[in-house]
């Protein structure tokens, strides 16, 4: 499976478009359903003086080997069900303009290529990083509890406002 990300946009898999702000509804029939539903509260109100408005509320579908591939990714939807973001942890081929990424793969060489057409990247943390003006994140398996420097994980969204 491909997944050709464009920033600003979405994002297609194997040619299929799924725009940001899309309804749940329409992205669920796109994959033939095939998802688990992980709706779930965070309370955070305890560590907030009973704040309310801190509770995290998460909506998001998970999907795994799709297309008889091995893959496993997440699409999040903001309180209206609407999609803003994809979190992707194996099985695709991922396409940023010019640049394919593969799991496994050494991150700093996708790095150094995406530098080409991404000025803004920080290194969130070891093995972290967030390419602003694409909206995106990259990290290796060490950044996220395993180990090595290949690529493990990807994040792109509507928004990176909160990780700013």
């Amino acid at each position: 499976m491909i997944l050709e990300y464009l920033p600003n946009q979405g994002f297609k898999i194997d040619s299929q478009l799924f725009e940001w702000g899309e309804d749940r509804s329409i992205t669920r029939k796109k994959l033939e359903n095939q998802h688990q539903e992980d709706d779930r509260l965070i309370e955070m109100a305890q560590f907030f003086d009973g704040d309310e408005s801190k509770n995290i509320i998460q909506k998001r579908d998970i999907y795994q080997d799709i297309h008889s591939s091995k893959s496993y990714f997440c699409f999040r939807y903001d309180e209206k069900n609407c999609l803003h973001e994809l979190e992707l942890h194996s099985g695709m081929t991922i396409k940023v303009g010019e640049v394919e990424l593969e799991f496994e793969k050494d991150i700093d060489n996708y790095v150094s290529e995406l530098g080409r057409i991404e000025q803004e990247i920080v290194e969130l943390e070891e093995g972290d990083f967030l390419f602003k003006n694409l909206k995106m994140t990259l990290s290796n398996a060490e950044a996220k509890g395993g180990e090595g420097n290949g690529l493990y994980y990807f994040y792109a969204s509507s928004s990176i406002d909160h990780l700013e």
